[in-house]
């Protein structure tokens, strides 16, 4: 294993808010996307070798970009990562189209077929992350459930393809794992 200076280091366990840009298309067409919008993420990074990544939507982002992120920014849809193997700069992660048996997510978790990319130490940490998704909704226990569509009809409200990139925004919410570098 090579020896890495630790603030070059991407972070194994942390939670952390991210101003984004989303870009959506349709699920057949990603190159067509539209016009970004400004959005809140809550990244999550966890495991016993930080091989899980959750990517959760928490709403738009107003105001200048160098605004903090909202009190009460919580969860609303979420995408799981896992992590792939593999070197060079970043982590890469898998995003899954079906939640592992026994593992849940905070808010709706969002099924989905793409790749999610973590650069930088905690305390400039980027993503960037592209993927379709196809789903229909229903209700569970715990509120809106979204199941995956193997095969969407094209055009359809519930299969789109996406972008996203995002930069670390300094919050009160912020953790991260004992070990890691501090996030200043």
């Amino acid at each position: 294993m090579r020896h890495v200076p630790p603030r070059a280091m991407v972070p194994q366990g942390f939670v952390m808010a991210m101003r984004a840009s989303l870009a959506e298309a349709p699920y057949d067409a990603p190159h067509r996307q539209g016009l970004p919008l400004a959005e809140w993420l809550i990244l999550c990074r966890w495991g016993a070798e930080g091989e899980y990544l959750t990517i959760a939507q928490a709403g738009a982002a107003e105001g200048p970009a160098d605004a903090p992120p909202p009190l009460g920014l919580r969860p609303r849809t979420t995408f799981l990562g896992l992590r792939l193997a593999g070197g060079g700069d970043g982590d890469n992660f898998l995003l899954a189209r079906h939640l592992p048996a026994g593992m849940t997510v905070a808010g709706t978790f969002q099924p989905s077929d793409g790749i999610a990319r973590l650069f930088g130490p905690a305390s400039a940490l980027r993503l960037e992350a592209a993927g379709r998704s196809a789903f229909r909704r229903g209700l569970g226990e715990a509120g809106e459930v979204r199941i995956d569509v193997p095969d969407p009809a094209l055009g359809g409200a519930e299969a789109l393809s996406w972008r996203m990139e995002g930069w670390r925004a300094p919050w009160l919410g912020e953790f991260l794992a004992p070990g890691e570098a501090p996030a200043h």
